[in-house]
């Protein structure tokens, strides 16, 4: 029974943020400027909220001077935080 309840903690922990396609974005008709803001700030935000598997990714030239850029971030940064809490 530990083994299952281990099990069970770990795959939701990993699940706790899931991947982001960036071409998956672009085809449903965001920019791709908005496409990598969004898949750098989902990224971050997993990485902040504890995830393991993602690392903290901001292309700040891009972040201050590309509006695109700096909503798909802020947007995805937005989304992973929620995504993670919810399974948490």
């Amino acid at each position: 029974m530990k083994k299952v309840v281990v099990a069970l903690l770990i795959l939701s922990f990993v699940a706790g943020c899931g991947s982001i396609d960036r071409k998956g974005l672009v085809a449903a008709g965001y920019s791709g400027e908005y496409a990598d803001g969004y898949v750098d700030g989902y990224s971050a935000g997993c990485h902040t909220m504890g995830h393991p598997l993602y690392q903290f990714k901001r292309n700040l030239g891009r972040y201050e001077q590309d509006r695109q850029y700096n909503k798909g971030w802020n947007d995805g940064f937005t989304m992973a935080r929620c995504d993670y809490a919810a399974v948490w």
